[in-house]
């Protein structure tokens, strides 16, 4: 198992490791011997064309889809173990957002890993959910029903249930898509906050322009993952290229041009 070396001198896994990591759908290889590994505190894009793997990436790691070979380990475990400690942020339009609930209980429901199948939110859950409400500048939208809020709003929901569960990886599907700037800030300012927490977030992201902006790695994916590493290391013009077959807009910014 790769370590790393912690300030204390002895070793601790790494937050995610993904190896060898295959998924098809019918015949059509959706994933292919797919490596990725991320050390506690990463901040980091995965990035590459549409029908690149990138969602399924995502859901292969958290067991949500078939794996066809590979394997996939959270804090040196079995995902399946480590459960509590993982938290998933699915794409916004994935979701039935006319389920007749409200905001808060949407929240609480990060609270049910710790909880157990028996045990009910009480007080003190309640109260975290409002804080991260508070957190995502929604606590007065608290009893709204869910289905009554903007999608910007519906995503800040999504992260405040996220963060109550108090995770130490999280997987987020392209939680910057659709949403309005004020959304957008504060996505990226929670994904800083949980980064600097020493919290590993892996996030499906299309924008190119800001991903230097957002992100300290990034995976580059194409069905074959072709690189993984820092952004200033691994997000260059040559690489992008290669990714996108030629197609990436000339005005990207902040972007090497090796």
């Amino acid at each position: 198992m790769i370590q790393r070396r912690s300030r204390e001198g002895s070793t601790e896994p790494l937050a995610l490791e993904v190896e060898g990591l295959t998924v098809t759908y019918g015949k059509e290889p959706a994933l292919w011997n797919a490596d990725v590994r991320l050390g506690r505190g990463s901040l980091a894009a995965v990035v590459g064309p549409n029908g690149a793997g990138k969602s399924t990436l995502l859901k292969a790691a958290l067991g949500v889809v078939p794996r066809v070979s590979g394997r996939v380990r959270v804090l040196g475990e079995d995902p399946a173990r480590r459960r509590r400690l993982v938290a998933y942020v699915p794409q916004r339009t994935s979701v039935d957002w006319d389920f007749p609930t409200t905001v808060l209980d949407v929240v609480m429901m990060g609270t049910y890993g710790r909880l157990g199948w028996f045990r009910r939110p009480g007080r003190e859950e309640r109260a975290m959910a409002l804080g991260a409400l508070e957190q995502m500048e929604l606590a007065d939208l608290a009893d709204r029903q869910i289905s009554e809020l903007s999608g910007g709003q519906q995503q800040r929901v999504f992260l405040a249930r996220a963060l109550v569960q108090d995770a130490e990886v999280y997987f987020m599907d392209e939680p910057f898509a659709g949403v309005d700037a004020v959304t957008e800030q504060s996505v990226a300012s929670l994904m800083g906050h949980l980064a600097q927490r020493g919290k590993t977030i892996l996030s499906v992201h299309h924008d190119l322009a800001t991903v230097p902006r957002y992100f300290e790695h990034a995976v580059l994916l194409n069905r074959v993952v072709q690189a993984v590493g820092t952004v200033k290391e691994v997000f260059h013009r040559g690489n992008l290229d290669r990714l996108y077959g030629g197609r990436v807009p000339a005005d990207v910014p902040e972007l090497a041009s090796t």
